[in-house]
C-alpha cells in the first residue's frame, strides 16, 4: 500500500474570522434566550451542588426520589430565611423614610438662609439661565410691522377667543415622589413574580435532574462519547464541573459569612441600631456580587444618617461599606475562586462583566461560576485548550 494513501487527512483549521463569529453568535444566542438558558443553567448547577446530599439522603430514606425532594425543601427553607431576613430589614428602613426625609430638610434649614451657599448659589444661576433664554427668545420675534389686516384679523380673534387659563402651578415634589414609589412598587412586584416563575423552574429542572440518578448520567456521557477515551474525557469533565460548582459555593460560603461578621462588628461599633439583622443582610445582600454591596452602601448609609444626624457619620458608614466590598468581596473572592479553579483574577472578573452584561443579576450571580466551567470544558477538549490555557492562572 502506497504512505500517501495511508496518511489521514488534516483537520482543517479555522480562520480567526470564523472563530470570531462564532464567538458573537453565541453571545447573542446567550442574550436572546436567556428567558429559557438563565432558570435551565441555574437548575442544572443546582443538580450539580446538590448530588453529595441527595447521595446521603439516598442512603438514609432508600429512595431517591424522596432524598432529592428533601434537598431541594431544604434549599427552599434557606432561600426562605435568608429573604425573611434580608426583606425584614429593608421594610425597617422604609418604614423609617418619612423621618429620615424629615431630618434631611431640618438640617437643610437649621443653619438658616445664606446668600453664599451651595443652594443659594444654584438657584440664583438657574434664573440667570432662564433670563438669558428668554431674551434669546425675544431676539427670535418677527419684528416686521403689521398690517391692517392682519391687525383687524388678530383682534378679531382675540376677541372670540376665550380667556386664557391661568398657568397651572408646578407639582409640588411630594407628588413627584409618591408617583415614583408607586412606579418603584410596581416594578419590584413585577421583578418579584419573574423571579419566583424562575425560581420554580430551577427547583424542577434539579428535581427531575437528580432523581435520574446514574441512568440518566450515563445516557448524558453517551451523547458525548464516540469512544472510550471521548468518554473518558467527558466523565472527568462532569465531575470535575461538579467539583467546581461545590467549591464556588464553599467560596461564597466563607466571604458572605466573613462581610456579614465585619458588617455586625462594625455596625456595632458605629452605634447603629440592630447590628446583627444588618451583619444578615450584608452576607445575603453580597451572594449579588457589586449590585448587592451597592444597595447595603445605600441603606447603611440612610441608617447611620438617621441614628447619628450627621451626614459625616452616612459618608463614612458608605466610605467603609465600599472598602470592605472591594477588599473582601472582590480581592479575596477572586483570589479565593482563581486559587481554586487555577485561574487568573483577571479572568474571573472579565468573565463575571461578560455574564452580567448578557444576563444582568443573574449573570452576575452565576458569572463567576460559569467562567469556570468554560475553562474546565475547554481543558477537557482538545480543540478549546488553547482558550483554556488562555485563562489558566
Amino acid at each position: 500500500m502506497n504512505d500517501d494513501t495511508s496518511e489521514l487527512p488534516a483537520r482543517p483549521r479555522s480562520s480567526a474570522a470564523s472563530t470570531l463569529l462564532a464567538t458573537l453568535a453565541m453571545a447573542a444566542v446567550l442574550w436572546w434566550g436567556q428567558r429559557f438558558l438563565i432558570p435551565v443553567t441555574a437548575g442544572i448547577l443546582l443538580a450539580l451542588l446538590l448530588v453529595p446530599l441527595v447521595a446521603v439522603g439516598q442512603r438514609a430514606l432508600r429512595s431517591r426520589a424522596a432524598a432529592t425532594l428533601a434537598s431541594l425543601l431544604f434549599v427552599v427553607a434557606v432561600l426562605a430565611g435568608a429573604t425573611s431576613a434580608f426583606s425584614g430589614q429593608l421594610l425597617r428602613v422604609a418604614e423609617r423614610v418619612p423621618e429620615m426625609m424629615s431630618l434631611a430638610a431640618w438640617r437643610m434649614t437649621e443653619n438658616g438662609p445664606s446668600e453664599h451657599s451651595l443652594l443659594a448659589r444654584a438657584r440664583a444661576a438657574l434664573r440667570d439661565l432662564d433670563r438669558a433664554a428668554e431674551r434669546v427668545a425675544e431676539l427670535k420675534v418677527e419684528v416686521t410691522p403689521p398690517t391692517r389686516k392682519a391687525k383687524a384679523a388678530a383682534a378679531a380673534a382675540a376677541a372670540a377667543a376665550p380667556a386664557a387659563p391661568a398657568s397651572e402651578p408646578v407639582a409640588p415634589f411630594s407628588d413627584g415622589a409618591a408617583e415614583a414609589l408607586r412606579s418603584t412598587a410596581i416594578s419590584g412586584s413585577s421583578m418579584l413574580l419573574r423571579f419566583a416563575g424562575d425560581l420554580a423552574i430551577i427547583l424542577f429542572v434539579a428535581f427531575f435532574l437528580l432523581s435520574g440518578g446514574a441512568a440518566l448520567n450515563e445516557r448524558f456521557l453517551d451523547l458525548w462519547s464516540h469512544n472510550d477515551a471521548t468518554r473518558r474525557r467527558a466523565a472527568s469533565a462532569l465531575r470535575e464541573c461538579s467539583r467546581q460548582v461545590r467549591i464556588y459555593a464553599v467560596v461564597l460560603l466563607v466571604t458572605n459569612t466573613l462581610i456579614g461578621l465585619i458588617i455586625w462588628g462594625a455596625f456595632a461599633w458605629f452605634d447603629l441600631p440592630d447590628a446583627g439583622g444588618w451583619g444578615v443582610t450584608a452576607a445575603v445582600l453580597h451572594v449579588v456580587p457589586y449590585l448587592g454591596m451597592a444597595l447595603l452602601t445605600a441603606l447603611g448609609a440612610a441608617e447611620a444618617f438617621l441614628a447619628h444626624g450627621t451626614l459625616a457619620s452616612a459618608l463614612g458608614v458608605a466610605a467603609f461599606i465600599v472598602t470592605l466590598s472591594t477588599l473582601v468581596g472582590t480581592l479575596v473572592t477572586a483570589w479565593l475562586q482563581s486559587r481554586a479553579a487555577k485561574m487568573s483574577p483577571a479572568a474571573v472578573f472579565i468573565g463575571l462583566v461578560l455574564w452580567g452584561a448578557l444576563w444582568g443579576i443573574w449573570g452576575l450571580f452565576l458569572g463567576p461560576l460559569l467562567i469556570v466551567l468554560v475553562k474546565v470544558i475547554a481543558e477537557h477538549s482538545s480543540s478549546a485548550r488553547p482558550l483554556a490555557r488562555l485563562m489558566q492562572g
